[in-house]
C-alpha cells in the first residue's frame, strides 16, 4: 500500500533544486491547471532535468523560480539572447521577461498513468504548436466553448 502525502512547494523545491545541481533527474505530480489539456492536475507527472538557458528553445516546458519565489511550469513561447518569455497552455497570457538565474528545470519526460510521453516527440510537439495557433483568437472562441459547454451539461442532467 502506498501513502501519498502532500508537501507545499516551498519546503519541496529546494531539495529539487539541490539534486537537479548534482546532475539528477526529479519526477513529480502535476498541481494545477494552467497547462491543461496537455498536463493534467493530479494525473501526470513530469522528469525533470537541470535546464541551460543557452539550450531553451520554443515549445520546452520549464519549471522557473518568480521573483515572489513561486515556482511555476510552464511553456517557453519566445527567447532572446538574454531572457525568455512563457505562458501556461491554458493561459493567453504571456509572463516576461524572465532571466537564466530563474530557469530551474526543463522537463524531460512526462507520465500520464504508467505511460512515458516524451515531449520531444513529433506528435506532442506538433500538437503543442497547432495548440499555440489558437492564441489569437482564443478569447473569441472561450464564450462560445462555455456556453456549448453549459448548454451539453443541462441536456445531460435530463
Amino acid at each position: 500500500m502506498h501513502i501519498l502525502k502532500t508537501v507545499r512547494s516551498e519546503d519541496l523545491f529546494p531539495a529539487i533544486t539541490e539534486l537537479l545541481k548534482n546532475d539528477k533527474k526529479v519526477r513529480i505530480t502535476v498541481t494545477g491547471d494552467s497547462m491543461m489539456p496537455f498536463l493534467r492536475e493530479n494525473t501526470d507527472s513530469v522528469e525533470l532535468s537541470a535546464a541551460d538557458f543557452s539550450s531553451l528553445r520554443f515549445g520546452q516546458i520549464v519549471l522557473i523560480k518568480r521573483l515572489s519565489g513561486q515556482y511555476i511550469l510552464h511553456r517557453v513561447i519566445y527567447k532572446k539572447s538574454d531572457c525568455f518569455y512563457m505562458a501556461g497552455d491554458a493561459h493567453r497570457w504571456v509572463e516576461g521577461p524572465l532571466y537564466p538565474d530563474q530557469l530551474i528545470a526543463v522537463v524531460t519526460a512526462i507520465w500520464r498513468k504508467d505511460r512515458q510521453i516524451s515531449p520531444s516527440n513529433f506528435l506532442w510537439q506538433t500538437l503543442s504548436f497547432i495548440w499555440w495557433l489558437r492564441l489569437p483568437v482564443f478569447h473569441l472562441l472561450r464564450k462560445p466553448y462555455r456556453l456549448l459547454k453549459k448548454v451539453y451539461g443541462h441536456v445531460r442532467k435530463k
